[in-house]
């Protein structure tokens, strides 16, 4: 640990005990402020209008007796910094600084804590040893508070994906999670080891973050790095409306559900319910044409059923080379989350037909105490470029993946051939196991997803006839309905084939009316054919009910029971007309009819995964019973 190192750690310390401090990232914050302050004094301001420099840093903080936010140390600096032909107002990157430290509160409430503080603070120069040491206190940061990863992504890890994705310096790099920025000073880095010429700079940077801790702590690393800041930015970047691409993305994404506060422009959008594939989708939507990405994203988005991954899986699959995807061992990201993640390396190119599949094994489990290293990235760095087979990888052919039901990029090495029996009996038992683990984490994040808390208030009860109409289908002869066509045709029992014109389109809830299923209940957004056996809804007021909430609702009173007539049951409008439902808010409609949606994904993917295990034990039986009762003379 070198001086610098320990000094930092000794500041944190010194802000912790303040009253005012939670945790080490409050102080981490805190820190980063007034580093960024005596950035901008020091390396701005001192160095450009020495002249008129009448003040040193800490006495900054004595003219400034009202110490509530940031910002207002700006105030200080116009006063004591003016320049005839150049004014540090025209500065850019001082720009960039304002904006940052107007959203960060003046959290240190003792004096006595801030003059040590800033007695010590001025020892502090701003080199080299800075900018490492700097870094290694976000290591800290997470070790003390897992929740806090979500800035903070592992060196060895970014340090193999920039390597491999090799941009150049002419080329506009993008990171739409910014975070602590380690994606672009990896890229500065990976410049410099090459062989240009020292002063060379990445000079078109953009970043951006929702979280106005990870804007000031990015934005202060990128300046230790000698990276300037003009181009990064507070803000969501899903809801960016420029049309700006970039040549290079890369970025460990966040993911889990997306929070309330933009949920309806998210809505608006037509985004997904989780961050991951938002992400991803922007991250199609921002690639130049031949540019690069690398993404870390969960292992669900690689294989999870919602209709929403299929279409981004087979867009990937389609209309862009996804050529790369590197498997990594769980407990990579903790202690921030246990969850398994792989790396996307997709570009906007003209599309290869395989897949270089590689999956990342370490000696020992990785944890908190024992984090991933640069040397477990060797084979796969040394192997990438060439797109070499090996017993962590193989090739796999797209239109095998296109040609699956469900698009599944959560892809496997193949297995050893036991040439003692057509049986692979080791294989099958290592492969029951990990579908076992599988299941009992998916029961798992079920478990936590149906125990979440929803506190509804209901504004009012309503009949369903009050709330909607229906009305019948058209009739539609078997003859004309055919295995493929445009659109899909619903009858009493849901969709019985396809037709190639539609009678009923946009948003629409399908009640089968007869048949041994009616009463079922659809929810569609595309154009359909709906027939004589079926009714669709119209609502009386759209701003009262969410579409998709009331097809869950009405999913919930399973209507069949309602049903009249042995031969060709059935079921009218008379029936369901006078059932009281209650209606919350129209916001907390969206918000359950989410979570509802999560339900069912995860209790799908639990009974495709009880199903596999049941298919592998009885294979295991069937062979264990044959291989032992019956003998082989040949």
């Amino acid at each position: 640990m070198n001086n610098t190192e320990i000094n930092l750690n000794k500041l944190i310390d010194i802000i912790r005990k303040d009253t005012g401090i939670n945790n080490t990232m409050d102080a981490i914050e805190q820190l980063s402020a007034i580093l960024l302050l005596k950035y901008c004094y020091e390396v701005i301001l001192v160095n450009s209008y020495k002249e008129k420099n009448t003040d040193n840093f800490r006495n900054l903080f004595d003219r400034e007796q009202n110490r509530t936010d940031f910002s207002k140390f700006q105030n200080v600096f116009e006063t004591l910094f003016v320049h005839e032909k150049n004014s540090y107002l025209e500065n850019k990157t001082m720009d960039k600084i304002e904006d940052l430290l107007e959203n960060i509160p003046f959290r240190i409430r003792s004096n006595k804590i801030l003059d040590i503080l800033l007695s010590k603070i001025e020892m502090i120069n701003f080199n080299d040893k800075l900018a490492e040491s700097y870094h290694k206190l976000f290591r800290k940061m997470v070790n003390e508070s897992s929740a806090s990863g979500a800035f903070y992504s592992p060196t060895a890890l970014v340090s193999s994906i920039v390597k491999v994705v090799n941009p150049s310096i002419e080329q506009s790099i993008y990171d739409p999670a910014l975070g602590t920025g380690k994606f672009l000073i990896e890229a500065q880095k990976n410049f410099s080891k090459s062989k240009l010429e020292i002063t060379d700079k990445l000079t078109k940077v953009y970043g951006q973050d929702i979280s106005p801790f990870a804007y000031l702590v990015g934005s202060l690393n990128l300046l230790l790095n000698g990276i300037e800041i003009n181009d990064i930015s507070l803000g969501d970047s899903l809801l960016d409306n420029n049309d700006m691409q970039y040549d290079i993305i890369l970025s460990a994404i966040p993911f889990g559900k997306i929070s309330d506060i933009n949920k309806y422009e998210y809505n608006y959008k037509e985004y997904a319910s989780n961050l991951e594939t938002m992400f991803l989708k922007l991250t199609m939507k921002k690639l130049a044409k031949g540019g690069k990405s690398a993404l870390i994203v969960p292992d669900g988005l690689l294989s999870n059923y919602s209709k929403t991954l299929l279409n981004i899986r087979k867009e990937l699959l389609s209309e862009f080379n996804l050529h790369s995807i590197l498997s990594l061992p769980v407990g990579i990201l903790a202690p921030y989350t246990g969850v398994k993640v792989s790396v996307l390396f997709f570009d906007n190119t003209q599309k290869e037909d395989d897949i270089w599949f590689y999956e990342l094994k370490t000696d020992t489990p990785l944890g908190k105490s024992n984090p991933i290293k640069e040397k477990d990235f060797q084979e796969f760095i040394k192997l990438f470029n060439k797109r070499a087979e090996s017993s962590n990888s193989s090739l796999v052919k797209k239109d095998d993946v296109l040609n699956t039901e469900y698009l599944n990029l959560n892809l496997k090495l193949p297995r050893k051939t036991d040439n003692q029996s057509g049986f692979q009996l080791a294989d099958e038992i290592i492969c029951l196991k990990e579908k076992k683990e599988e299941y009992d984490k998916l029961l798992s994040q079920f478990t936590n997803l149906i125990k979440e808390n929803k506190l509804v208030k209901f504004d009012k009860t309503i009949t369903l006839g009050k709330l909607f109409t229906i009305k019948s289908g058209k009739t539609l002869t078997k003859g004309k309905i055919k295995k493929e066509g445009k659109y899909p045709v619903y009858g009493g029992n849901g969709i019985m084939g396809q037709y190639d014109e539609y009678n009923l389109e946009n948003e629409n809830i399908i009640i089968g009316r007869v048949g041994a299923y009616c009463g079922n209940i659809h929810f569609t957004k595309k154009p359909i054919w709906v027939t004589s056996n079926s009714f669709s809804i119209k609502i009386n007021s759209t701003l009262e009910v969410y579409f998709p909430y009331l097809a869950h609702v009405l999913r919930s009173l399973d209507l069949n029971k309602l049903a009249r007539g042995s031969a060709q049951p059935s079921i009218s409008y008379k029936q369901i007309k006078n059932i009281e439902i209650s209606l919350p808010s129209f916001e907390q409609q969206i918000e359950l009819s989410g979570w509802f949606d999560e339900i069912q994904v995860q209790n799908e993917e639990l009974l495709s995964s009880l199903e596999l295990q049941k298919e592998k034990l009885n294979n295991l039986s069937e062979y264990l019973i044959i291989s032992n009762c019956i003998q082989d003379d040949s």
